[in-house]
């Protein structure tokens, strides 16, 4: 495989010199990659296996893991710092977690890199990622209903408050029990794609429906960008407490 779109999502010591490498094509989907040789002082791909920049990646070999041979910069490297950063790191887990290997998504893809540049331009956070979970889910086909009501099919009414039943959707809230309750503009923002700064209760609602909803996804070890944000220091203004 020559010059296939690719981004670096993680990277791992291998015997003394080399590194396997996670990487999301556009084209291929996840591929795992040997990078042989590539921790030596003096080896041609020493500091371009990055996240967060675009690289034209070449690979060969069979089997589940064969060796790159190739890597070239596509774009200007992307330096997130701070939340943006966190958040990079975020996405890239949820990625690695969620898509199988060798399984296209080009459309994915394309999302993905507009979630980088949304980081590195510095908008809100929140709507970055809320945004991407939401497409994530839809390109794996789990993604939630959230325009209408799961239990009459009435268009959800912004005005109104509503509880998230796994497995099913958005239910006025004074007809079920379990699950977060939101209001009906956060469920339509999602739904749109349009939710953006918001108020902190917007912000918050998004948070715990998304995670509520991804949850039976990811299984029940802890997410180490989460453990990462917790840990750092108090949030720039404009921002929620936990980006993810």
């Amino acid at each position: 495989m020559e010059h296939a779109p690719g981004y670096v999502l993680h990277s791992r010591p291998w015997r003394e010199t080399s590194l396997i490498v996670e990487a999301f094509t556009r084209e291929h989907g996840r591929v795992g990659l040997v990078a042989r040789g590539v921790r030596r002082a003096r080896s041609r791909f020493r500091g371009l296996l990055l996240p967060f920049h675009l690289l034209l990646l070449s690979w060969s070999g069979r089997g589940e893991l064969p060796t790159l041979t190739g890597a070239e910069t596509e774009s200007p490297v992307r330096m997130l710092r701070g939340r943006a950063l966190f958040s990079g790191f975020y996405l890239n887990e949820l990625l690695l977690k969620l898509l199988l290997r060798n399984d296209a998504h080009p459309g994915l893809f394309d999302d993905y890199r507009r979630a980088l540049a949304g980081l590195d331009e510095n908008r809100a956070l929140d709507g970055v990622l809320r945004t991407f979970e939401k497409r994530l889910l839809d390109a794996l086909g789990y993604g939630p209903t959230l325009d209408r009501a799961a239990d009459t099919g009435v268009p959800v009414s912004p005005d109104k408050r509503y509880r998230y039943v796994p497995e099913r959707g958005p239910v006025e809230a004074a007809c079920a029990e379990g699950g977060p309750v939101v209001s009906g503009r956060t469920l339509l923002a999602l739904a749109g794609g349009r939710l953006g700064g918001g108020d902190d209760r917007e912000r918050a609602e998004a948070r715990r429906l998304m995670r509520a909803i991804l949850a039976p996804h990811l299984g029940p070890r802890p997410l180490g960008s989460r453990e990462l944000f917790r840990r750092s220091p108090s949030p720039a203004a404009g921002t929620t407490e936990e980006s993810d």
